[in-house]
């Protein structure tokens, strides 16, 4: 039974990677937490580039904010933005091999921090230090992961 329109797929995925981002972690372990639910975003727009896309990348980015409790709209933007780049890049990071297509989900999540963290500088609400680039390491470690994963769960839904 083929269900090419399993688009529960897609959200639900997305789903647990905000529920993965919020999980208690130690306090002094929360700088290194990766940027799980924009890796998924990023492998979707990767794998179904004709059906996640901008939109997905703004909900996204919308609810991280809201998660995070900072400026709504300041991770959207950055989201958008690194999303724009993976859907005029995609059949081009397609091709990379694994460690190459680790490195560029890193710059694309670093992308993405560095709009939001030039967005709260801009209204008022800029933090101090570099901090916010401590996850990078972990994202980019975790991209084989998500990848792989969710292209197993991809191949067994059918989803295209």
């Amino acid at each position: 039974m083929k269900n090419a329109h399993a688009r529960w797929v897609i959200w639900s995925s997305l789903f647990v990677g905000l529920i993965l981002y919020v999980a208690p972690l130690p306090l002094s372990w929360r700088w290194f937490r990766p940027e799980l639910p924009l890796l998924v975003l990023f492998y979707w727009n990767l794998a179904l580039p004709h059906r996640v896309g901008i939109f997905s990348a703004a909900v996204t980015g919308l609810t991280l904010d809201i998660i995070n409790g900072s400026a709504v709209g300041a991770l959207g933007f950055g989201a958008v933005i690194s999303t724009l780049f993976i859907l005029l890049n995609y059949q081009r990071i397609r091709q990379f091999d694994t460690v190459l297509q680790s490195v560029a989900m890193g710059l694309l999540v670093g992308l993405a921090l560095i709009i939001e963290r030039w967005l709260h500088g801009f209204l008022g609400m800029a933090g101090t230090g570099l901090g916010f680039i401590y996850s990078l390491p972990a994202t980019i470690l975790f991209w084989p992961l998500v990848r792989n994963s969710l292209r197993g769960l991809r191949r067994y839904y059918e989803v295209e």
